[in-house]
This record gives structure tokens, C-alpha cells and sequence, in this order.
């Protein structure tokens, strides 16, 4: 499994490229249908922040 930008996208089952037809956000996952072989699959809403994400964002900002 790989992400591109925020979105996880399955590694392609032999014979086919997946094409995923996501449903809308509605929670903490949502499910996703191949429109070429009809596999499903559940794909998170949401990515996890990294702790150099998260830790010291709030440093060296301009209080006002």
C-alpha cells in the first residue's frame, strides 16, 4: 500500500490497475469500489500527523 498525496492507494492485484470510486467522507473511513473489477476496499479519512509534524509547530510564531 502507498500514499499519494493523503490518499492511500492499493497496490494493483495482477490483471488489473485499480480505478477507485470513493465514497464521501462520512467518518473515519469510507469505502472504495474498482470501477474496471468491482474489488472493495476501506480507505482512511484521514492521515496520521508525525510527531516533527506536530511537535514545535507552535515555535518561533509571531504572538500578536
Amino acid at each position: 500500500m502507498t500514499q499519494q498525496q493523503g490518499i492511500e492507494v492499493a497496490e494493483a492485484e495482477p490483471g488489473c490497475a485499480h480505478h477507485w470510486a470513493i465514497e464521501s467522507p462520512n467518518g473515519p473511513t469510507s469505502y472504495g469500489t474498482c470501477k474496471r473489477c468491482g474489488e472493495t476496499r476501506e480507505f482512511r479519512n484521514s492521515i496520521k500527523i508525525t510527531s516533527w509534524e506536530s511537535e514545535g509547530s507552535h515555535v518561533n510564531r509571531n504572538p500578536r
